[in-house]
């Protein structure tokens, strides 16, 4: 029983890794056939694609909370990128250590989706209307504080520690801890599920919708506020407008659906991670070869994002053709 057990585990586990693995090997072998030496097992290469996966695994992690419980939001990024700046410069001015930037990250996050989720349930509004319009009043406000300087704090580098390796691996784990915490342990979690495949069944056995759509969202915000606290840290946040947040946003938002299939042998938040990972590697790799510019990089991850999709979706149908095969080649049939 117990090696069956292991046996299952093993196979389930290569099954979940497979993904950024076979995207490895596939570079590896072009890179070498390019004559570059430095793509593989370097240090440098590693700590780039750990650095970039973080950061897009938990924008990933963020925007997937929502699509599984049903909404689309379009204020993350504007919520991300407002976060940043008001905790980064509260951060700076108060000459504080990056830690309680992270900390100030989150509850920034969490009190800005707070109000986004409150002006969804008070406003009845259909999600994407309600989250355009809140995206468009969160980037107006980076217009309006700090005299429309963003932010910048490359200049003090003890505050950009959770954007470098081995301390943006830290952010991740939180991630990681509060997602898995709450969608498979909590009853909150549950009932989110519930609202999701069923919302009229789910309100007719008891479930309070308002109460539980706010929970997601303080959930989202601490997500946003751990991916607010890395952007921060790697970049220079200068005020938005025009829904470019958006942008921001939902260019990591393969890995957020990539992530349901990768992880399908295990747990959707390992399969968002390693869908990132994946993507990294292939980004690195693109760029090593010579494709990682001039509209090369995103014809190449776009292609390879279609052709994947189209192969996941056509597998149930390939899996039903093999096993009417093989009833049809049974001896009884025969």
């Amino acid at each position: 029983m117990k090696t069956n057990k292991a046996v299952n585990f093993i196979k389930r586990f290569l099954l979940t890794i497979l993904f950024p693995l076979v995207i490895y090997v596939v570079m590896y072998i072009l890179a070498k056939s390019k004559g570059v030496t430095y793509y593989g097992l370097t240090i440098d290469m590693w700590r780039t694609v750990l650095v970039n996966t973080s950061m897009t695994s938990v924008a990933a992690l963020a925007i997937w909370l929502q699509v599984k419980n049903g909404r689309f939001d379009f204020s993350g990024g504007a919520t991300m990128v407002l976060t940043a700046i008001i905790a980064g410069n509260m951060a700076l001015k108060l000459n504080f250590g990056p830690v309680f930037y992270l900390v100030l990250c989150i509850a920034i996050g969490v009190v800005l989706c707070v109000i986004t989720g409150t002006i969804y349930i008070v406003g009845r509004l259909p999600i994407m209307i309600c989250t355009i319009g809140v995206a468009l009043l969160y980037e107006s406000i980076t217009y309006l504080i700090y005299d429309a300087q963003g932010l910048n704090m490359m200049s003090n580098t003890k505050l950009t520690v959770f954007g470098r390796m081995p301390y943006i691996l830290i952010v991740l784990a939180i991630a990681l801890f509060v997602f898995v915490g709450y969608c498979y342990f909590t009853v909150a979690g549950k009932r989110s599920k519930l609202l999701a495949n069923n919302q009229q069944a789910s309100v007719n056995i008891g479930v309070k919708e308002n109460k539980n759509v706010i929970q997601t969202f303080i959930v989202c915000g601490i997500l946003l506020g751990c991916a607010a606290c890395i952007y921060g840290s790697n970049n220079t946040v200068a005020p938005q407008s025009g829904l470019s947040t958006a942008n921001t946003l939902f260019s990591n938002i393969i890995p957020a659906y990539m992530g349901v299939f990768v992880g399908a042998m295990s747990v959707d938040a390992l399969g968002v991670v390693l869908a990132a990972l994946g993507m990294e590697i292939l980004n690195y790799g693109l760029s090593a070869i010579g494709y990682g510019s001039g509209g090369w990089q995103q014809i190449i991850v776009g292609t390879f994002m279609l052709l994947f999709y189209t192969f996941m979706a056509q597998l149930p149908r390939i899996k039903a053709a093999r096993a009417k095969k093989a009833r049809l080649a049974a001896p009884e049939n025969v």
